[in-house]
């Protein structure tokens, strides 16, 4: 399910529950396409949100400075964002996971025979 949403210049970063926490998904605005090798899990939701800000607020940093225009508004909310992202993740303890390692683990949590050690 779907939480929130933060918009970047070419990205939408969105906030989905998950069985281990909480998803931040990239999704492109063009073709709506999801991409999943930047998928992050954190088991916090006020990070999880943190994160998606803070990534939207690079993607219109980024978009600004491809196109050589100088906004200064834009560097300070992405200033803004990366402390705020950084200071709940530090107090809540939360760095989240890549979404490639989670599904390796997955894998492997499922794969083959587990041996008893007695």
């Amino acid at each position: 399910m779907l939480l929130t949403a933060s918009e970047g210049r070419h990205w939408r970063y969105e906030v989905c529950e998950h069985q281990d926490g909480y998803l931040v998904q990239m999704r492109d605005l063009e073709t709506g396409d999801l991409e999943e090798e930047y998928a992050t899990v954190f088991r916090t939701l006020p990070v999880a949100f943190a994160y998606a800000q803070m990534s939207a607020a690079f993607d219109r940093f980024n978009a600004d400075e491809l196109e050589n225009v100088e906004d200064e508004e834009t560097a300070v909310e992405l200033e803004l964002s990366e402390r705020s992202f950084m200071d709940l993740s530090d107090r809540l303890c939360d760095t989240g996971l890549n979404g490639v390692a989670l599904k390796a683990w997955e894998r492997q949590d499922g794969a083959g025979a587990h041996r008893l050690l007695h």
